[in-house]
């Protein structure tokens, strides 16, 4: 009777440490906090984690039929077109009747020294009665608490437009870890222009 209980007791935590996510696929922050479930408008800045896709190298090896530096994503990257910051969003296709895309894209290409070229493209929706906006976007790479490459980039979006902003990094292959995976921290800021 004992070691039944023993056993039911090291199944329960099994599967209880099965059932806990190595890494929350998305996440807003602000002010450095984990934004409350279901919170989507925020007042800039706004921060946003989720996975790397290019960490996944079954979305871009040559060896599994991909062609170097096409694109892809990956479809946590379709949640992140409900978040807002002072109403500008990260979305692609939200005027048109087609389906929405992702609003992240990652292309890898071969550079020297066993690295590789990873582009990474946010598509910036500011809706029409936003006022015309300067958006600024901060990409960090992370493994975990790690800091791997950073870059920023700028651009005036004119309300009721979409624009499309890409920032590359060179990364040792490495550095892209599939467990826990290597993840993308977008922080965004937007302010009437």
């Amino acid at each position: 009777m004992r070691n039944r209980k023993a056993r039911i007791a090291c199944v329960a935590a099994f599967l209880m440490a099965a059932s806990i996510p190595k890494y929350e696929a998305q996440m807003a922050m602000q002010a450095g906090l984990p934004a409350p479930p279901g919170k989507t408008d925020f007042v800039c800045p706004l921060t946003l984690k989720t996975v790397f896709a290019a960490a996944d190298r079954s979305l871009w090896d040559p060896s599994k039929g991909h062609t170097p530096g096409e694109w892809f994503s990956a479809p946590e990257y379709l949640s992140l077109s409900q978040f807002n910051c002072d109403g500008v969003y990260l979305r692609t296709g939200h005027n048109h009747k087609a389906q929405m895309k992702p609003p992240l894209a990652m292309s890898v290409s071969p550079a020297e020294g066993g690295r590789v070229k990873v582009k990474v493209r946010a598509s910036v929706d500011n809706p029409s009665d936003n006022h015309d906006r300067e958006v600024d976007l901060f990409f960090e790479v992370r493994n975990g608490d790690k800091v791997i490459a950073s870059a920023a980039k700028s651009s005036e979006i004119e309300e009721g437009n979409e624009k499309s902003i890409t920032v590359t990094f060179t990364l040792a292959e490495s550095d892209l870890v599939a467990d826990p995976m290597t993840q993308l921290q977008l922080t965004i800021k937007a302010a009437k222009d």
